[in-house]
């Protein structure tokens, strides 16, 4: 039996979800959401859930991961509960618990908290880079009271507390997903590898993001696939995939002075085209509100699109910089700030937006598992 916290509406409140409290049950949003179904039937089961207390039933939801905050439901609202917003909230909510240091929880609930963070560690791995040349007289300073051996078991101790808390946060999702998936209905499951197929399938073609806000008379229903929502999230997914792919092709077999027509060069390329191209729609779309979807939007994730944004443009100046032969003052100026935002992205993965792209996932996998 579930425990009921009663402080619990309270604390999802600190997460941007503010209206669900006016909900009187009438399950217009669920009726109207394109992609509730029988084993995924939300967000009024998530807006109860968040009425009566029930933490455990929250994360323990892969239905809470299904929603990709289209709007619908909120448009449509008769009370003005916003649950679209409230699916937002629950997730930012799970990120944190998911997560066990706390530290989520500081920068989801207090900017001011986020940005020192951020501040703090652009100032560590800028200082981190300026080692790498001993020969530059911020370097002999920094060494004149810090040995490289601490230097570096420090960045060893950094990235392996960032991926022990991934992992850790992983494990307390999939132990919480796979303990309700066992207690469901005793019907036929899938196999698991039908299940994977089915998750890939979807990471590929954003199937399911395609069936939101399709309908006559949607705002999105008139436009162009090229810029809508799902469009745009995919642009954002593969391009980090594609650049990821490629900076590790270039770690592993060549010398940075290859050609602009390596694969792992085009790859990289075409991979920062479509990241630039959706991080900058993504924030257009921000700045204007085209729909009520981008109307309350949290600093975490300006930050991230931000951050990624950056990445982006700054690597594609390398790559203009290598190429061309540009000032090499401005590069190594440049090149510094795209490892430092590149590394932020690296570091504050589990304690970010950024982990919804390892959880939503997961409970792509448990959604698959529960169907016949």
């Amino acid at each position: 039996m579930s425990k009921v916290d009663p402080k619990l509406a309270k604390d999802i409140a600190k997460y941007g979800a503010v209206d669900f409290s006016a909900c009187y049950n009438c399950g217009n949003c669920t009726a109207v959401c394109s992609l509730t179904e029988e084993n995924a039937s939300f967000p009024r089961m998530m807006i109860r859930y968040s009425m009566l207390g029930m933490k455990e039933e929250i994360l323990s939801s892969k239905e809470l991961w299904m929603c990709y905050h289209c709007g619908d439901c909120s448009a449509t609202c008769p009370r003005q509960a916003d649950p679209g917003e409230l699916m937002a909230g629950l997730r930012r909510y799970a990120i944190a618990n998911y997560e066990p240091s706390g530290i989520t929880k500081l920068i989801f609930k207090s900017n001011p908290f986020s940005i020192l963070l951020t501040l703090v560690l652009a100032t560590i791995l800028g200082f981190f880079l300026l080692t790498m040349k001993p020969d530059f007289t911020v370097s002999r300073w920094i060494f004149s009271w810090m040995p490289y051996a601490v230097i570096h078991l420090m960045g060893l101790i950094v990235f392996s507390f960032t991926g022990l808390t991934a992992l850790l946060g992983i494990f307390s999702m999939s132990r919480r997903l796979n303990s309700k998936h066992n207690t469901d209905s005793n019907k036929t499951k899938k196999s698991i590898f039908q299940s994977i197929g089915e998750v890939m399938t979807e990471i590929g073609t954003m199937g399911r993001y395609q069936k939101c806000s399709t309908d006559e008379g949607e705002y999105w229903s008139t436009k162009p696939n090229l810029v809508r929502p799902w469009f745009v999230h995919w642009s954002i997914m593969w391009g980090f995939i594609g650049l990821l792919v490629a900076t590790i092709l270039d770690f592993l077999f060549k010398d940075p002075a290859t050609t602009i027509w390596l694969p792992s060069r085009i790859l990289g390329t075409v991979s920062g085209l479509f990241l630039i191209y959706g991080t900058s729609l993504a924030m257009f779309y921000r700045i204007t509100k085209p729909t009520k979807t981008y109307e309350a939007t949290k600093l975490a994730d300006w930050m991230f699109l931000f951050f990624l944004w950056v990445a982006g443009l700054t690597g594609f100046w390398m790559e203009v910089a290598v190429s061309f032969n540009l000032s090499e003052t401005l590069s190594q100026v440049i090149f510094m700030i795209h490892t430092i935002i590149s590394m932020e992205l690296v570091i504050l993965f589990a304690f970010s937006k950024f982990a919804h792209a390892v959880y939503r996932p997961i409970a792509l996998y448990f959604l698959a598992r529960n169907r016949e």
